[in-house]
């Protein structure tokens, strides 16, 4: 597909824990060419279906309910923060995220304060000074699946997704049940991908094809982990321990997993983790790599 050829305006069907959510469906359509124009239609209390065109530097935008927002092709992008707190029912897909100067959260996206029914999927997240997609502080119900993370440009604080605000917030503990299927994590990330506190956090067909990162997957305390079918390609650690205390720590479940060069870690037992309350296919780990470095991304 050509940088600048228009993409299909219908929404993916969200799925996984995210299942059900229609953002801006049945409500107003707009096309946004300029930041102020943007802001307007994303904060605004109505539903709406945002296309944006161009690479719009936004600042920090707190995205309110009900809302897709949507590149008009595959260069449509985004400079700045879009924080999602206290909202619910928003797709987010088909563009490119960066926020290098730590605009706001300083995260590219940051879900937090009880969101519910969130739809983050075939989006590139780049060089943002904190986290690149962070999820916390009793969220839930959240799919992120078919992104691609990397850093271009960034050498320090490289560290993707946290799932869970601090082993002191034990408020999350219920929520963060989130699906992360089909993403690539990609060159520069070093580590969080996820980092998981408290969560139900299900794993499934994930590429980790970032060459030189300190570890993949952060299991934390009270995580649950269920990693299916995910290819890991030279990784340093597969996994790793971050709970704090043997009373909290936390569980990972794999199966069916490809690992080039990559150890399987043995400091965790393969544990009983929960099981997810939605229908999902699995692709054979094999097939992975060439299947998510084509799909992920604006399509």
């Amino acid at each position: 597909m050509l940088p600048d050829q228009p993409l299909e305006k219908a929404t993916y069907i969200a799925d996984g824990y995210a299942a059900g959510t229609t953002g801006g469906a049945g409500g107003t359509s707009t096309t946004v060419t300029t930041a102020a124009a943007f802001i307007t239609a994303a904060t605004s209390s109505s539903s709406m279906i945002i296309t944006v065109s161009g690479s719009l530097n936004v600042g920090q935008v707190r995205v309110k309910s009900n809302k897709t927002i949507t590149g008009i092709n595959t260069s449509a992008s985004l400079t700045g923060n879009l924080e999602l707190s206290g909202v619910s029912n928003i797709i987010i897909q088909k563009l490119n995220i960066t926020n290098p100067s730590g605009v706001g959260s300083a995260d590219g996206i940051e879900v937090t304060n009880a969101c519910t029914k969130i739809f983050i999927t075939h989006c590139i997240f780049w060089d943002c000074s904190d986290g690149e997609l962070d999820i916390k502080r009793q969220s839930t119900n959240i799919t992120v699946s078919w992104c691609r993370f990397r850093y271009v440009n960034q050498t320090s604080h490289n560290f993707v997704n946290l799932i869970g605000h601090s082993d002191d917030y034990t408020s999350d503990r219920g929520y963060l049940h989130i699906t992360m299927h089909h993403n690539w994590y990609d060159s520069g990330c070093k580590e969080r991908m996820p980092r998981v506190r408290y969560g139900q956090v299900h794993c499934y067909n994930n590429y980790y094809g970032a060459s030189g990162s300190n570890y993949c997957v952060g299991v934390g305390n009270e995580a649950q982990i269920l990693l299916q079918n995910c290819y890991f390609d030279s990784q340093t650690v597969a996994w790793k321990d971050y709970s704090s205390s043997s009373s909290t720590k936390g569980k990972i479940h794999w199966s069916g997993l490809t690992m080039v060069n990559t150890s399987v870690p043995t400091w965790a037992t393969n544990a009983t983790v929960f099981t997810p309350s939605y229908s999902y296919t699995l692709d054979a780990s094999s097939g992975v790599k060439a299947s998510v470095m084509a799909g992920a991304g604006p399509q």
